[in-house]
């Protein structure tokens, strides 16, 4: 009898013993997946959810506006607007990776579907690719991030700041959400992006979504000549000469204004899927 118990006390603890090793497995999986959908969170860095459109875009309405201007008829002390708080810590994100330097926020209906990423520029000594295929902390990730080239600036005051991002082919990584906007209704829907800076947040309205050659654009189209960013918008932008293509109407585009093209592939071809936008503000931020 003595056996027994002591063989059934055994079979207990082992049964106990197993049962603490599948949880403990269980929550490693369950922080292992937790910590990689918050990676690039900016949750991470500001403590706010930039996907809720009263927290990311603190732009005042125009209604707002109108209502808070003082009546003219009464006297009042001149005072400058406060400037909006930026949503973004920059401060957290460069001790993080000084390469980053802005953030895109592209909503887009679903937050499966929005893009809420950081953008980088490769420092002198990298490759211009660099980021293709490495992360935000600079290992190898095959997914890499969104990123600029040096010809490129860093204050989106080029005539066309072209931003690039992978297409994984599943619907909801890096920019492999950007071909949702081949649909019509889509497009008509969503029409704006933002990308926060240091002191600004910049508003695009998007223009058009459009198939593109293999061509580098920024190496074959001087922008910084007058007549090709001219042959741009009109051939690229408002009257794009492409069967694959969403263009919204009644925008004027001229060469004062600023584009902002977001960059990706498109699935079974070697052409290029481009989202681009045109800057309508520019806010400062705290």
């Amino acid at each position: 009898m003595e056996g027994n118990n002591k063989s059934n006390r055994k079979t207990v603890w082992i049964l106990v013993l197993a049962l603490s090793l599948v949880l403990l497995v269980g929550v490693g999986i369950l922080l292992m997946v937790l910590r990689g959908a918050r990676r690039f969170s900016p949750e991470v860095y500001h403590g706010t959810d930039p996907t809720l459109p009263s927290q990311t875009v603190p732009l005042a309405s125009p209604t707002a506006q109108t209502e808070s201007q003082p009546d003219e008829t009464e006297e009042h002390p001149t005072t400058e607007p406060e400037p909006a708080d930026n949503p973004v810590d920059f401060e957290a994100l460069q001790e993080r990776n000084p390469d980053a330097y802005a953030w895109l926020y592209l909503p887009m209906g679903k937050k499966k579907w929005t893009v809420d990423l950081p953008i980088l520029q490769s420092r002198l000594e990298d490759d211009d690719n660099y980021y293709l295929h490495h992360n935000i902390d600079r290992v190898y990730e095959f997914t890499g991030e969104l990123y600029t080239q040096k010809k490129n600036h860093k204050d989106f005051t080029d005539p066309v700041t072209v931003i690039y991002g992978h297409n994984m082919y599943d619907g909801v990584t890096m920019f492999s959400s950007l071909v949702n906007f081949q649909d019509a209704d889509f497009f008509e829907k969503h029409d704006v992006f933002y990308i926060y800076t240091p002191g600004h947040i910049l508003t695009y309205r998007i223009a058009c979504a459009i198939q593109f050659d293999t061509r580098h654009i920024l190496n074959c189209f001087d922008f910084s000549d007058e007549t090709v960013f001219a042959n741009w918008i009109e051939n690229y932008v408002l009257h794009p000469k492409t069967t694959v293509q969403q263009v919204r109407e009644g925008l004027e585009i001229t060469t004062e204004d600023r584009l902002v093209v977001l960059s990706t592939c498109l699935e079974h071809s070697s052409a290029r899927y481009l989202i681009q936008g045109v800057l309508i503000q520019d806010e400062p931020t705290k």
